[in-house]
């Protein structure tokens, strides 16, 4: 992940369970390719998201909808 929702880095404010810029840098696998409406993906990232203590409640344990342009794909 390269950033998140086109950041590289969380307001000041921002909730520790919601900080999902923690996960910059981080690997992880698209397993549901068709982006959403909004432009999302499935990612099923290779870290434990419970060791970040972020929200995470999709039926894939860690894994989370990301925007396809905040990732960096591998060909």
């Amino acid at each position: 992940m390269k950033s998140f929702l086109g950041t590289t880095k969380a307001d000041p404010d921002v909730e520790k369970r919601e900080d999902y810029w923690q996960l910059i840098g981080k690997r992880g696998r698209i397993i549901d390719a068709p982006a959403t409406s909004d432009g999302r993906v499935l990612v099923l990232f290779e870290n434990d998201l419970d060791d970040y203590g972020l929200e995470n409640h999709n039926p894939v344990r860690n894994s989370l909808w990301i925007c396809l342009s905040d990732l960096v794909t591998e060909k």
